[in-house]
């Protein structure tokens, strides 16, 4: 299906995913960008601990350095309702922001039908330039950046709120001690509404 996501929101946040991408960018910041890498797919690597420079310590639900932080096609069927194919490793772009890069890693689930896409983007120490985890709140370039309480340290929720758009996307963007995670979603504009609360159902899947 379309990757409307990673075009959009890469631009803006977690630099902006669907909304930045994992991607990050600073708060409100108009110079960041997001370029598309040419690395292999590869899986969140696990010999570096991350070490956050704007958190305290917080408890994930499940190790993020798992295979897909512990999230599977099973618990995505529960949450939309309908089936998904087993998950593939990605490694998303890189983000530009003020004085560091960041990339991510994470995992591209996509329902059995085509319509949806799902992706988890994880941000570790090693994937900053700096081998710091930098908490980044998303870019309000494009799209309203509405803060979300009660995950992790911090979280904030996009959506594209075009008139007429033939489908809807969303970014979830959570810090955490460990890492910066985005959980972008893709779907049919059926999915405007209930989009947010799926996020924070996949967010609490992964982090407490």
């Amino acid at each position: 299906m379309r990757r409307a996501v990673a075009t959009v929101f890469c631009a803006a946040a977690l630099g902006t995913t669907v909304l930045a991408g994992c991607s990050d960018d600073g708060a409100g910041s108009s110079d960041e960008s997001r370029s598309t890498t040419t690395s292999s797919a590869q899986a969140p690597i696990s010999t570096t601990e991350a070490v956050s420079t704007t958190t305290p310590s917080t408890t994930s639900a499940t190790d993020l350095r798992d295979d897909c932080a512990g999230l599977t096609d099973d618990d995505l069927g529960s949450i939309f309702s309908i089936d998904f194919e087993l998950p593939t490793e990605s490694s998303g772009g890189v983000s530009t922001i003020d004085d560091f890069n960041y990339k991510t890693v994470g995992c591209s689930f996509e329902s059995t039908d085509g319509e949806v896409e799902v992706d988890l983007n994880l941000s570790f120490a090693e994937q900053f330039d700096d081998g710091m985890v930098h908490c980044v709140e998303p870019s309000d370039h494009l799209y309203p950046v509405i803060p979300v309480d009660g995950l992790g340290e911090s979280a904030w929720w996009q959506a594209q709120d075009f008139e007429n758009s033939t489908d809807a996307e969303g970014q979830l963007t959570i810090c955490v001690d460990e890492a910066l995670i985005a959980i972008e979603i893709e779907g049919p504009t059926t999915l405007q509404g209930p989009m947010q609360q799926q996020a924070t159902d996949i967010a609490r899947l992964v982090v407490t």
